[in-house]
């Protein structure tokens, strides 16, 4: 009876463990480990950045992957941490627009959304995009015409170099953005900090440092 007893509680734990696991594999399973830092980091300099950008009146448009059905830890770090700067600035977001993004495919916001969300933004306002910058048709720019709202793109992985990024500095479609770096810099005394984990494996780039970009831009952390 005894042994019974044993044998039937070790098939409960046995079929408890496949419950568990079918669970987690539905959910999208345990996944493998990311150093949260580099993701953080970034996500705290975006929100600097629409914070220096954005004017009096002014509100912050947020575009970020969806990860409810396809898990994606790095985007929900870089997410979070953005929000948690904004709020320590007393800055909320006005928008925030979840897109679904197919793991298959480029991790980009669809050309006609984007486009229609740049034309409805007022001025002195800021959309940054977790997904990239815009990438519009030709005709799309055209039917801008003057842009209002100040875009800032993060840049993940090698999409600064698929990306004429000088290109859409020139044309007003990009105010800011966060690259990665090719190469990540050597771990240096300050790689502890928020910001010298940033520039370990990051640039800020702006019109007026965009010229870095040939140097140090390109790949790090992939978010995608």
């Amino acid at each position: 009876m005894r042994d019974s007893k044993v044998i039937g509680s070790i098939a409960s734990l046995v079929a408890l463990g496949g419950v568990a696991m079918i669970y987690l594999t539905a959910r999208g399973g345990f996944g493998p480990g990311i150093d949260p830092k580099p993701h953080k980091a970034a996500g705290h300099v975006l929100a600097e950045q629409a914070l220096a950008l954005l004017k009096p009146g002014g509100q912050i448009t947020l575009l970020a992957r969806d990860t409810s059905t396809f898990k994606n830890p790095a985007s929900d770090i870089l997410l979070q941490s953005f929000r948690d700067t904004a709020q320590r600035a007393h800055i909320s977001i006005r928008t925030l627009q979840l897109l679904q993004v197919d793991p298959l495919r480029p991790v980009e916001v669809p050309a006609g959304d984007f486009f229609e969300l740049i034309r409805k933004t007022p001025k002195g306002s800021v959309i940054v995009s977790m997904m990239g910058p815009p990438l519009l048709s030709e005709t799309q720019r055209l039917r801008l015409g003057e842009i209002n709202p100040a875009i800032i793109g993060f840049c993940s992985g090698s999409l600064s170099d698929q990306v004429d990024l000088h290109t859409l500095f020139r044309q007003g479609l990009l105010h800011a953005a966060v690259v990665s770096r090719r190469h990540p810099a050597a771990t240096s005394s300050g790689a502890g900090s928020m910001r010298g984990c940033f520039d370990q494996w990051f640039l800020a780039v702006t019109p007026a440092n965009e010229a870095d970009l040939a140097l140090q831009a390109g790949h790090g952390p992939d978010a995608k």
